[in-house]
Formats: structure tokens, sequence, C-alpha cells
């Protein structure tokens, strides 16, 4: 599989902490790049003025939402046009000078880290988020969940009788009423659980799975369960279930006809 966090459309900064903040909104991860890309522009590219800089910005930015989560300062646009996310610090960007090893990795890790999605995506399954996602926000949040894309796509699959397949893409309605599935990523509470799929982050750092208390709010489990998790929807994640259950409901229906709408999967 090509690597996940720069592709054909989108690109990804997860692993540096790119979400991880109390307000990680489309708007504010993009104050955030936009103030990191301007106090590295005019920035000498050298380890110590790299080093100097990295302390300043990361300095003046919040605390983390999850302290053992490293945020790296050193992450922000990589086009004049803002529109894709990475490394400053990455030779290719500075144009020649390594400097990875002033942020929060040293550079071998820098290097050689691949996420856990590069291990469980598929390749048709990774072209569906860039295609669908298309940017450096929503696509970071959506590609990072493998068990959300796989609960959407497999859901659309059941009401439609047909997968989605990268092709049915090229119909306009079935990628905007796909995205807007995606999408549900970006319209969290702040500090949902969600961001981080079914799993709650234990004492440890290492993932815990999580589950809704059904029989606690004395109701059946929902068919979109799967989906529901990934989202955080819990009162205790600080979402309301009824709302999340509702939206996710009428956006598989709209995906499901944009889908039928042009032949199925057939």
């Amino acid at each position: 599989m090509n690597q996940l966090c720069q592709r054909t459309r989108s690109s990804c900064g997860a692993c540096c902490g790119l979400y991880n903040r109390r307000d990680h909104g489309e708007e504010a991860v993009r104050e955030r790049l936009d103030a990191r890309t301007d106090a590295l522009a005019g920035v000498p590219r050298t380890q110590d003025g790299f080093r100097e800089a990295a302390a300043r910005i990361g300095a003046s930015e919040p605390p983390s939402l999850f302290p053992s989560v490293r945020v790296c300062p050193l992450l922000g646009w990589l086009d004049p046009e803002r529109t894709r996310v990475g490394c400053l610090a990455h030779p290719l960007v500075t144009g020649g000078a390594d400097l990875r090893d002033q942020g929060v990795y040293d550079a071998s890790i820098c290097e050689t880290f691949l996420c856990p999605s590069h291990s469980w995506l598929a390749e048709e399954e990774a072209e569906i988020v860039d295609d669908t996602c298309a940017d450096a926000h929503l696509y970071g949040l959506v590609v990072t969940d493998v068990p959300f894309v796989r609960a959407v796509l497999d859901a659309v699959g059941r009401l439609a009788g047909a997968r989605i397949e990268r092709r049915h893409l090229e119909r306009a309605p079935v990628r905007d009423s796909l995205r807007r599935l995606f999408a549900l990523k970006e319209e969290l509470e702040p500090g949902s659980e969600g961001l981080f799929g079914a799993f709650r982050p234990g004492a440890d750092g290492e993932p815990v799975p999580r589950s809704i208390d059904y029989a606690g709010m004395e109701r059946e489990v929902s068919p979109w369960d799967a989906i529901l998790l990934c989202v955080g929807a819990d009162p205790r994640s600080g979402n309301d279930l009824d709302r999340l259950e509702g939206e996710v409901r009428g956006r598989l229906e709209e995906c499901g006809k944009a889908l039928l709408g042009g032949g199925g999967g057939r």
C-alpha cells in the first residue's frame, strides 16, 4: 500500500498529534497549522534555529487533550495554497537539512513509523477515503479509524445490496453522500471519545474497547451500533445517542439511495 499520510487528494498529520487538542475542529486546526507555518517561514534551516522555534511554538499552544500523545510543533502546511499538511523539518521541505530531531520525535522514528491503518486498510478502502474526503482534516480523522471506515461501507452495502467501490465515486451524489457519512467525525462534541474510534485511552495509554450501555438506557442495541461506537455515541462521551443515531440512519439512507440511483453496484 502507498503511504496513507500523503495521498493523491488528501494528507494526514494524525501521528504528529494534529487532533490532540480539546478543540480539534477544522477551523482551530487550520489556525494552528497557519501559525506554525508562519512562525517557521523565516527560521534558519539549522538544528539550533528549529530547536528554538519548536520550543516557542510549543509554549504558545494549548495543552494536549491526552498528554501521552505527543504534539509536534513542526507539523504545518507544505504547499503555498495551504491544503496539504506535513513535516516542515523534512529534508524534502527544508531543501536538504534533516531537522526532524528538533520535533517531539527523532528523525529515525519519523522515517520508519507507519500507523496501524497501513496494515489494516486495503488499498481500495484507502482510495475510497482519499477520493471522498479529499482534504487535510476529515481525511485524517477517518483514515486512522479502520473500524469506522468498514462499518460505514458495510452498512451502506447492506442498505443498497451492493458494497461501494471506488468506481461508484465517479458519480457526485454517491461521493457527496458518503462524505456526509464520514463527516460525522467532524461533528462530535469537544473532547468526545469518538475521535479515537471504538476505543478509549487507558490509564497506560493503550486503547481500551468501549461499549454503549444500551441496557442502562433501557433500549435495544442499535442496528448501527458499529458506527455509533466509532463516533462515541454514548452520553458519557458528551454526545446524544438519539441524535447521532438519527443522523447515521438518515445519512445511510441518503447514501444507499444515491448508490441505487445509478444502478447500484451491479
